[in-house]
């Protein structure tokens, strides 16, 4: 019901500002909750339960995917020349050309590692498309996006949206910055080019990615975590052999020392393993253990999904 819905905004508001690392998107029909893991929003859902009376229904927990382009460090991918965009809507042409390029972008100063928070994409424009749009060649320190032409906010606005949905499934881009090189148009009305920009640019980015992925050079990222699992000694080749089927990757595993008296010795595993691999592990993790094992995990960092 509406007053539920209205009990449940404001429980959730509350629950942020007490926590910055929950975030809360409202649609229409759902509310989605993201956080650090599915301990995490587990909490949450029995804190709205137990301190504000709102009974909730909820579905499977969702993993947070990213699409990147394989690029090496320093390399730049191009689109072949102006990419036009020439529409009639409603009777009004909506005309433009972009022409933009791709550079490897990451938040790691070590070029070896492959499991990192991925960046989100940022765009530029070269002295020339500022030129065009009657800016300084090179951006001031003190620029802000919405003094920008109402053209080229609309360039911007077009990449950024082509941005968050890639070509191997729903997922944003990530690790890389997209360069507009050069823009053009037919058209002067200050009406109808701002849409016609927009739409240019969106067309310039989707013929980049989909070219890309004919190359075979897009790759899906998914979420990593390190896992810490704790389990007696007797049932550590079974834990093992569960983590191997869920694609992790064994780090290390700390054998314990069998005690007397009928003292059951503990072993220790450290492993990384795909987030989305280990929902409903702690159900998994008793079964396998007779109740005894524990497990503790940390997000890694998004790395290329392998063996799906």
């Amino acid at each position: 019901s509406s007053s539920e819905q209205a009990k449940l905004s404001t429980a959730l508001a509350l629950l942020t500002v007490e926590d910055p690392s929950l975030v809360v998107e409202e649609t229409p029909t759902t509310t989605l909750l993201s956080g650090l893991g599915e301990l995490h929003i587990e909490i949450v859902l029995d804190r709205l339960r137990r301190e504000f009376g709102v009974q909730v229904r909820t579905g499977r927990p969702a993993v947070t995917y990213r699409e990147a382009v394989a690029l090496d460090d320093g390399e730049e991918v191009a689109t072949d020349g102006l990419v036009e965009y020439d529409r009639t809507v409603g009777g009004v042409r909506m005309q433009g050309a972009v022409k933009l390029s791709f550079r490897p972008r990451t938040l790691s100063e070590d070029p070896d590692e492959d499991c990192i928070p991925p960046a989100e994409p940022v765009v530029t424009f070269s002295s020339s498309v500022r030129g065009h749009f009657d800016l300084d060649p090179r951006p001031g320190d003190n620029e802000v996006e919405h003094k920008y032409p109402p053209a080229l906010r609309a360039v911007l606005s077009g990449v950024r949206g082509s941005l968050k949905r890639g070509r191997l499934g729903p997922y944003p881009l990530a690790n890389l910055e997209c360069h507009v090189m050069e823009v053009d148009s037919e058209l002067s009305s200050s009406d109808t080019l701002p849409g016609a920009m927009r739409a240019a640019a969106s067309n310039a980015v989707s013929t980049l990615v989909e070219a890309l992925e004919n190359e075979g050079r897009l790759r899906i990222l998914e979420p990593k975590m390190g896992v810490e699992v704790s389990a007696p000694t007797e049932k550590i080749g079974d834990v093992l052999s569960d983590l191997t089927t869920r694609r992790g990757q064994i780090d290390d595993v700390a054998m314990g020392d069998e005690g007397g008296g009928g003292v059951h010795s503990k072993s220790m595993i450290r492993a990384e393993v795909p987030l989305v691999e280990i929902l409903g592990y702690a159900n998994i993790l008793r079964s396998l253990t007779g109740g005894e094992g524990a497990f503790s995990a940390e997000y890694k960092g998004h790395a290329e999904q392998e063996g799906v």
